[in-house]
């Protein structure tokens, strides 16, 4: 009877051993990626040679503050390609020879800002599961002219509000560009640059909008721009905690239209030397033509008096 019972006991832990060996990891746990471009977003899962295909589920999202969307979905071992999302339409391809390795590797190309977010895989086969997810961060490249303003644009990742809301520049030192807590705008700390240029484009930020408005932009505005949101979240019943996440990168490129990219100085002036010379140029080639005109002026007297005594004479003979 104990023998039985043993032999039961062992089973049973094998089954469990088995189940937990059972992972879905991610090859990277955030990607960072620009407007237009593409990623490979991929995670590895354990396999079983005599596991069934047809017993392998998987669905990979972005988690949305009200949805998920769906990149990619496999039931009993078949693509459901119409449970592709239409946020995703053409725009993602799956290596499907390496799909039997235990490895999902998904192409998406043209990004958009929109994709930037969390992505789950979760892998079901026969009664085990798991999954795994990463963050894609997907940053807006925006050009403006010296002297305008702009909009530097950023929304929360869900619908819970929030606490502080960071823009940084981390080149800088302060890094800080806006500091927004407690429903206003926190100026310690702040670049002195920024100060009484930048402010939320929505205090309220109604729908999530946390994006930051820049007046009276210069060259030196130019660069890296990270937008950062805390948020509560209940762990527990009584704890409150502050989770934060980086949302959104911003290269922000300030520079002259193209007509006047030259001779300007980095602050969208013009170079005092620069228009010295044009200035000098347009002096010679005034006094070039006013010495063409002067010439030419010289040469019809000169040709005139050359013709006169003949002219004299035939009157003279009539």
């Amino acid at each position: 009877m104990k023998m039985i019972s043993r032999i039961l006991l062992l089973l049973i832990l094998s089954s469990c051993l088995c189940a937990a060996t059972f992972v879905v990891n991610v090859t990277q746990s955030s990607y960072q990626a620009e407007e237009n471009h593409s990623i490979t977003l991929e995670w590895t899962f354990t396999t079983k040679t005599q596991g069934s295909w047809r017993e392998l589920f998987i669905i990979c999202s972005l988690v949305a503050p009200h949805k998920e969307l769906v990149l990619y979905r496999v039931r009993e071992g078949v693509e459901i390609p119409d449970s592709q999302d239409e946020h995703f339409s053409g725009r993602v391809q799956i290596d499907k020879d390496v799909l039997r390795e235990g490895r999902i590797r998904l192409h998406v190309s043209r990004l958009r800002t929109e994709d930037s977010g969390l992505y789950l895989c979760d892998v079901k086969t026969e009664d085990r599961s798991d999954k795994e997810k990463c963050q894609l961060n997907v940053s807006k490249i925006i050009s403006v002219v010296p002297g305008q303003s702009v909009s530097l644009p950023c929304r929360l990742p869900n619908i819970k509000p929030a606490v502080v809301v960071q823009w940084t520049r981390p080149d800088l030192e302060p890094e800080y560009v806006l500091l927004f807590r407690d429903e206003q705008p926190d100026p310690e700390n702040q670049h002195p640059s920024f100060r009484k240029r930048v402010e939320l484009q929505d205090r309220r930020m109604k729908d999530g909008d946390v994006s930051l408005l820049l007046s009276n932009v210069t060259t030196s505005d130019s660069g890296k721009y990270e937008c950062r949101v805390f948020q509560r979240e209940s762990s527990g019943r009584k704890t409150v905690k502050l989770t934060s996440d980086q949302i959104r990168i911003v290269f922000l490129d300030v520079a002259p239209p193209p007509e006047n990219v030259e001779g300007r100085k980095e602050d969208g002036s013009r170079n005092r030397h620069v228009g010295l010379i044009i200035g000098a140029v347009l002096i010679i080639v005034a006094v070039l033509i006013a010495a063409l005109i002067i010439g030419w002026c010289l040469y019809l007297t000169k040709q005139k008096m050359n013709t006169s005594p003949d002219l004299q004479k035939e009157l003279n003979s009539q």
